[in-house]
């Protein structure tokens, strides 16, 4: 089978799999006379393995780390149908299928979502034992047996030491022909290690020719080329079981919830006549890819809920459409609507697929560009790196678009279009572009860096570590990737590997990493104090100096925002950020500053519960340093009740003036209700210095 480049990315636990054996290591074989009685196996085994990159061979098995997981299902090169058990839903194992550059992904036994094809965790589990075209340590015989009229030639690694328990090694049982020539390897057995996981994972597979073929999923084309609305679902629910059909809906979103652990639901108007309201389900960042969100959220929320936290989408122009999964619930005339894709395709081997890349471009309105046929790929990517300083991101995707299309293989487009859409809060889409960049051959040391920074601002912290460990392989003086590491190895509770790379990060680079920084990693698992660890972050040329929580990111700055000198994004939606400008004040209006902001949030909170409120925790003037400051902070409270260390929505603000201008900076947990948090807000808020 062919082999697969170390820059793989896969999204449920990103892992590196190599063989291990004793503490030790590999130890080189002695070397000793080739006897009559010693046959050498190696060329056997490299043969059996070099016969499986052709065909369609099944695989059953199972890796064992601290549950043991069962695999089973096809592998034919980079092609896969793999299965694995347990899967998110329990009970019910969770499928993936990758033909080239088309994914599919089943996690509830019944619907179909596209998927992205290097999503490949599964598939290096079965694969890397064995995979072929690399250099492989000397093997010995154990012996041979019979097997369903075959000869199984039993192999194990070679090893001086006699002590070491031989299942601990890696073991092959190949096939051979009646003349004793390798045909292909029926099992394995051997210990794995994941460099993500920093563990020893032990698996067992079963090997065979299949007669099968790798095949997409069970996705037909549409009913028809109309488009529907909810009532015609529910109609027609019984009748279009589980076929797909298109719906048209309003460009707002009214509503969203995460139903599961990739999965939303949407709450959606459609555009016939009259007007119906459905849900949807959309698989992972599909809501984004159709514009309707800006990035996806945890929980359940109301539109005007997301657009206070600044995550709605487009709110008017065209109507959108998409692809919908019909699902009937019981005998009611309700069903489930899936969402597929939003565009069709039919490839000429009759095999139909759906993609939420839409063909329509949110752009906006700029200078017109000069004629495509003057500008070279190179030329389109400088100006569009231009008009992304200058805050023209739209423009600047426009160009790297263009570019892409003039040469489709070069990766500065990818990698450049990855970092304005990480400006404009696309996670998702600058995470693939990085990836396309990372695939099509770049060994940049910052796109796997920032594609890290990306991961992490999803929560996926081993993906993460997994870029910023190959930034650091690129590039071995990185500082900035041995400190960004360094909180993504804390945030996972490996103390002893943050202090290391929090001093390493401080050799290389003494103003990136505070001395509190290494301090605290070592010393705050699990105190209480553990929100203290964290880097001094220095703006307005070094006058106003904040302590920053190892769990918070600096944000990059935005250039359409100039009046924002620093944003933060903290844990599970929890953030902050540093004004200054937005208008003038003095510090003899400060007082009267106040009392207009309290007023405006007390009267503006209108969308709590009728059984709560809006509880002041502070809202006065204090001297800080000599300074004065507006010190306010409130958080939701039900009535009746007086803990709110447990509430969401904690949110703190110190104003004051600072050469004329309003200087303002604000930390909320928003939805966390973790009341460790709000301990790190405060030491944020209590760190705040500033000089003249």
């Amino acid at each position: 089978m062919k082999k697969i480049g170390s820059a793989i990315t896969v999204s449920l636990v990103t892992a590196l799999l190599v063989f291990a054996n004793a503490p030790s290591g590999f130890a080189k074989p002695q070397k000793k006379p080739t006897g009559a009685g010693q046959q050498n196996v190696d060329p056997l085994l490299n043969a059996a393995m070099k016969n499986m990159e052709t065909g369609v061979w099944s695989v059953d098995g199972t890796v064992s780390v601290k549950k043991i997981i069962k695999l089973h299902g096809l592998l034919s090169g980079e092609d896969f149908d793999l299965s694995m058990e347990p899967g998110v839903k329990p009970g019910v194992p969770l499928r993936g299928i990758v033909i080239k550059d088309k994914a599919w992904v089943c996690s509830d036994g019944e619907t179909w979502h596209g998927g992205q094809p290097d999503d490949r965790l599964l598939y290096n589990w079965a694969h890397v034992p064995i995979m072929a075209d690399r250099k492989l340590p000397a093997f010995e015989k154990v012996g041979s047996e019979q097997r369903n009229g075959q000869t199984w030639l039993h192999v194990r690694l070679k090893v001086p030491e006699k002590r070491i328990n031989p299942k601990e090694l890696p073991q092959y049982w190949i096939v051979l022909d009646s003349h004793g020539q390798a045909q292909y390897i029926g099992h394995t057995e051997m210990p794995m290690f994941s460099q993500a996981r920093n563990e020893v994972m032990y698996c067992s597979f079963n090997y065979a020719p299949a007669k099968e073929k790798i095949a997409p999923p069970p996705l037909g084309a549409p009913i028809d080329d109309k488009t529907y609305g909810f009532y015609d679902i529910e109609q027609h629910k019984f009748d279009w079981k589980n076929k797909i059909v298109r719906v048209k809906v309003t460009p707002k979103i009214l509503g969203s919830e995460q139903i599961g652990e990739d999965t939303y639901r949407a709450f959606l108007k459609d555009t016939a006549a009259p007007n119906h309201y459905g849900m949807v389900e959309f698989p992972h960042d599909a809501l984004v890819k159709l514009g309707f969100l800006k990035k996806t959220v945890s929980g359940r929320h109301a539109w005007d809920d997301l657009e206070k936290s600044g995550v709605l989408g487009r709110t008017d122009g065209k109507p959108v459409s998409f692809y919908v999964e019909v699902i009937p619930i019981g005998e009611k005339p309700a069903a489930r609507a899936v969402a597929v894709g939003a565009k069709f395709v039919r490839d000429a081997d009759g095999t139909v697929s759906y993609s939420f890349e839409t063909d329509e471009k949110q752009t906006a309105k700029s200078s017109p560009a000069p004629a495509e046929s003057e500008n070279s790929d190179g030329d389109l990517v400088n100006r569009g790196i231009e008009k992304a300083k200058n805050g023209d991101l739209d423009g600047a995707i426009a160009d790297f678009d263009r570019a892409m299309q003039l040469n489709p293989r070069d990766d500065a487009p990818y990698y450049n279009r990855a970092q304005a859409r990480r400006l404009k809060k696309d996670t998702a889409g600058a995470i693939a572009d990085y990836t396309r960049a990372i695939e099509l051959g770049s060994t940049n040391p910052a796109a796997y860096n920032n594609r890290g920074n990306a991961k992490a601002e999803n929560n996926d912290r081993e993906g993460a570590i997994s870029d910023y460990t190959r930034a650091i392989e690129l590039k071995p003086d990185y500082a900035r990737a041995y400190y960004n590491r360094a909180v993504a190895r804390k945030e996972k509770g490996d103390a002893s590997g943050a202090n290391a790379d929090f001093k390493r990060a401080g050799e290389l680079d003494p103003e990136l990493v505070s001395e509190d920084s290494v301090a605290n990693s070592s010393s705050n698992g699990g105190s209480e104090n553990k929100g203290e660890a964290g880097a001094t972050v220095s703006l307005l040329d070094g006058k106003l100096k904040l302590l920053i929580p190892s769990d918070f990111s600096r944000d990059a700055n935005d250039p359409k925002n100039p009046k924002t000198v620093a944003k933060f994004s903290g844990p599970d939606g929890a953030w902050g950020e540093v004004l200054r400008g937005t208008h003038g004040l003095t510090p003899d209006k400060l007082d009267g500053y106040l009392k207009m902001r309290v007023a405006e949030y007390s009267k503006g909170f209108n969308w709590l519960p009728k059984d709560s409120h809006l509880q002041w925790l502070k809202k006065e003037i204090v001297t800080i340093d000599g300074r004065k400051w507006a010190d306010w902070r409130y958080v939701p409270m039900l009535k009746g009740t007086k803990d709110y260390s447990h509430g969401p929505v904690y949110t703190r603000f110190l104003t004051t003036s600072y050469k004329g201008q309003l200087l303002e900076i604000t930390f909320t947990s928003n939805l966390n209700t973790d009341p460790k948090l709000k301990e790190e807000i405060d030491h944020i808020m209590d760190s705040v210095h500033l000089e003249e």
